[in-house]
């Protein structure tokens, strides 16, 4: 049997999470197919979620680096360990006096400086070097933060990267969003496009999640590495027991604080979107999904009472279903899962153009699409006031993502990818 490791920055856990359900259902086919290594980095919050991983995969080998791992080797540790604490308090500190003064709001312009290059802890490089060498036949890489582990692993197995979202469309797409672009946007854009460009060039094959995308990376990365096409797995067999319940005024988001165009979606429908649904005399109440605990989300409740912090949900298609889900998005590529959850749910839903970006459903056949904030809003307000058509985009939402993104012809697809790679082992 074929030796596969997976390298990830997260663990692929709860099932609810979004991009982390889309890889649990992955795994839970392909390790009945090829032996699966996972190589996780968990905090200590989520090793009640590695063992829970474990005793379901008793089949699967878990590597695990700790966070205590990445401490350099010191005189003091426990005093080195109290220094770091109080480096990372004061430089918050420092964060917030500027975001006081700044003149755009404080979200704004925080990818582009978060998407250059980034060392990793050198004992977390080394635990990575060694375990890429034990025999793998594939090792793939997940998410963008880990995509220059590349230049680490062996050149005699075949290597891939699986990239959910595309880093310079995201960081053009924040660009076009901001009043003012400065020289130094401008300077850190140029840096990350050819960092994310020389890094993807380390591996042997890449795996984007809609056609888009690899239309994008054939034009950014050229023949240096074969590109497939592999959407994410959502299981929706669950969605079929489900009734379309009424919406009314409860509006949904799902998505958390730490990815930056959620915090975008949030900050443009809190600002631009809501004043016009008031304008329209539409009551409603904006429940947010995830986690958010910012400073910042006390300003946009201020200007934007009727948004709820909801948290984590148990049963995110439940809560989902009887609600109007929003996907405000403006920045970004690959697939919003949040469209996934809620075609799932039952829901229907308003998107913006880049919200429905890579998956095939079409205004006012299975959602409505709307990109100013007026037009959002009147989507909102017309779609909550026309029940039939909430029941219908639902229905026929369901019926065409089982036509394009059948969960078990997805799942044949990656391992025919796989299969694909190892048949061509070009070393």
């Amino acid at each position: 049997m074929k030796k596969i490791l997976f390298i990830l920055p997260c663990v692929p856990y709860p099932l609810t999470a979004g991009g982390n359900q889309a890889f649990f259902n992955m795994v839970e086919y392909i390790r009945h197919k090829m032996s699966v290594s996972l190589l996780l980095s968990p905090e200590n919050k989520e090793m009640n979620d590695v063992e829970s991983l474990r005793a379901l995969w008793t089949n699967v080998d878990f590597y695990l680096f700790r966070e205590e791992d990445a401490e350099p080797k010191t005189r003091c540790p426990r005093y080195y360990r109290w220094l770091k604490k109080m480096s990372e308090s004061i430089s918050r500190k420092m964060q917030r006096q500027l975001y006081s003064f700044q003149q755009e709001r404080p979200y704004k312009n925080m990818t582009l400086k978060n998407s250059c290059f980034k060392p990793f802890p050198k004992a977390y490089v080394e635990y990575v070097s060694d375990i890429s060498r034990r025999g793998f036949d594939i090792i793939q890489v997940e998410f963008y933060p880990l995509i220059t582990l590349g230049y680490l692993l062996p050149k005699d197995v075949q290597t891939v990267f699986v990239h959910h979202e595309l880093r310079y469309i995201r960081n053009e797409n924040e660009m076009e969003c901001l009043t003012h672009v400065t020289d130094e946007d401008k300077m850190l854009y140029g840096i990350a496009k050819d960092m994310e460009k020389a890094a993807l060039r380390q591996y042997k094959h890449v795996i984007a999640l809609t056609d888009i995308d690899r239309l994008l990376l054939a034009d950014l990365v050229g023949q240096e590495c074969k590109i497939y096409v592999s959407p994410a797995v959502v299981q929706i067999e669950s969605a079929y027991d489900r009734i379309v319940k009424s919406a009314s005024v409860r509006l949904t988001f799902v998505g958390s604080e730490n990815h930056y165009p959620n915090q975008d979606a949030v900050d443009w429908f809190c600002h631009e979107v809501a004043p016009c649904l008031r304008v329209q005399g539409f009551k409603f109440v904006f429940q947010v999904i995830g986690t958010w605990k910012s400073r910042y989300v006390k300003s946009l409740q201020a200007v934007c009472p009727e948004m709820e912090l909801v948290g984590y949900v148990e049963d995110l298609r439940e809560y989902l279903n009887g609600s109007i889900v929003l996907v405000p998005i403006r920045i970004g590529s690959g697939m919003r899962m949040k469209i996934l959850d809620a075609v799932s749910s039952m829901a229907s839903f308003v998107t913006t153009t880049k919200g429905v970006e890579g998956i095939d459903l079409r205004h006012n056949e299975e959602c409505l699409i709307a990109d100013s904030a007026t037009d959002f809003a009147a989507a909102v307000i017309r779609l909550e006031a026309d029940k039939k058509l909430q029941v219908r985009l639902a229905t026929q939402a369901l019926k065409r993502l089982r036509e394009l993104y059948n969960p078990q012809e997805m799942l044949e697809r990656r391992l025919a990818v796989y299969d694909e790679i190892l048949q061509n082992n070009t070393n």
